[in-house]
């Protein structure tokens, strides 16, 4: 009767079989750009996740395009009051990277989906990130009552994020 191997016998042979495919795809690893240089930006940190977006109106930036949303946004961090009133809690700082990495209130949070306006709207054209627990929406301009940068804190999911001026 054949004998089934356990799946921990099996986890060094996955393991390098992994490990194989991994530098197959990144070109080696050699140190050359082309084998896969650490840090050599060849595409977003995320790929465009359209689900969410009304079919057609978003796409999946390049790195020229998010390069442009690149810096530090300062703003407020804090929620509406039960007559749409803003209540500041206080201040917060978005660090958008040129790959689409993102750093909120001094720490970096996953980026699920980075997607971009097809085209320009009332607000410009907007980027929005899926990051962390939350979502930030940023645009080419600034907007009185939004600023530059605005949405959902990536740590909790709950605090909003507003005015965030880069």
């Amino acid at each position: 009767m054949p004998r089934t191997p356990s799946p921990l016998a099996l986890t060094p042979a996955l393991a390098a079989a992994s490990l194989s495919l991994l530098l197959a795809a990144c070109g080696g690893g050699d140190g050359s750009p082309e084998g896969g240089q650490a840090g050599a930006a060849t595409a977003p940190v995320a790929s465009c996740n359209t689900a969410g977006y009304q079919a057609g109106t978003v796409v999946e930036p390049t790195l020229a395009e998010l390069a442009a949303y690149a810096g530090t946004y300062q703003g407020q961090e804090g929620h509406y009051d039960a007559n749409f009133a803003f209540i500041k809690t206080g201040t917060a700082t978005l660090v958008i990277a040129a790959d689409g990495a993102i750093t909120y209130g001094g720490k970096a949070y996953p980026v699920s989906s980075i997607c971009q306006d097809k085209a320009s709207g009332t607000y410009g054209r907007l980027m929005y990130f899926i990051v962390g627990n939350g979502h930030l929406d940023v645009s080419d301009k600034a907007n009185a009552s939004l600023g530059q940068a605005w949405g959902v804190s990536p740590a909790d999911g709950n605090t909003l994020f507003t005015l965030g001026q880069k």
